[in-house]
Parts: C-alpha cells; structure tokens; sequence
C-alpha cells in the first residue's frame, strides 16, 4: 500500500485536517484528543482563548492558529485512527529518509531531523527504517 493509498484510507475529516496542519500535528490531535469532539475556538472571548491555548499545547501555536482560521467555532469530531496515522507516518518517514539520502544529506543528519519533526527518538526512527514497509498493510486499519 503506498502513502496515497493509505492516506485514502483514513477518514474524510483527519485528511482534511493533515492536509491542513501536516502530519505530525495531526497525529499528536488524534492522540490526545481521538474519539471526541472538540470544539475549535477563535480565542476570541476568555472560554475561545482557553480552549486555543490547550490545542496550542497539543499542536504548536502554527497548527493551532490555522485550525482557528479554518474550523473556528466548528465542533470537529478527532477520530481515534491512530494505527493508519502510525502506518501512515511511517511510510512518510520512509520516504523522506530516502529522498534525504538521496540528496546527499547524512543519514545520521536525517535521522536526527526526522526524532525532532515527528517527536520520536532516533532509535525509534532507526527501528522504524530497519522495517521494511509491507504490502500487507491493507488490513483493517481502524481497529
């Protein structure tokens, strides 16, 4: 299955949001926030300001205030999809490392970026590039 694909299998909603804040932010959203509604405040009067400064805290200030712009004073249901998320960070991290190594950039170097953008170590990062992406990944992704 590749990034397309997986991407498509993941609900209309939390594509759209990737699509918007990127994935990494999206997937620290669904993680905190997964299998509820939140309603996406402007930070306009004092409960808008609270509710922006704890999706600030979940996302980044950029992520926050894009999702303000966007879906402000929309209740957004956060589905609980974080195994296609994982999956589908995964093969992103495949695929950046190899562009990167292609490029010329070190591997070590992109590894270390790589911990930083998506909040893993780098051993996590180096486990998950010994793991070859499979093509079984068409199983039920939501369970």
């Amino acid at each position: 299955m590749d990034l397309e694909q997986m991407r498509a299998s993941l609900p209309a909603q939390i594509r759209e949001i990737a699509e918007a804040i990127g994935l990494p932010a999206t997937q620290r959203l669904v993680e905190e926030l997964g299998g509820t509604t939140w309603p996406v405040a402007r930070g306009v009067n004092r409960l808008g300001i609270m509710r922006h400064e704890a999706l600030t805290e979940i996302i980044g200030p950029e992520a926050s205030d894009i999702m303000a712009k966007r879906w402000g004073n929309v209740p957004l249901y956060i589905a609980r999809c974080s195994e296609p998320l994982r999956r589908l960070r995964d093969l992103e991290i495949h695929r950046q490392f190899e562009q990167a190594v292609r490029e010329g950039v070190s591997s070590n170097t992109v590894v270390n970026e790589l911990a930083r953008t998506y909040g893993l170590s780098d051993r996590r990062i180096w486990k998950i590039l010994k793991q070859a992406p499979s093509p079984d990944m068409t199983g039920d992704l939501f369970h």
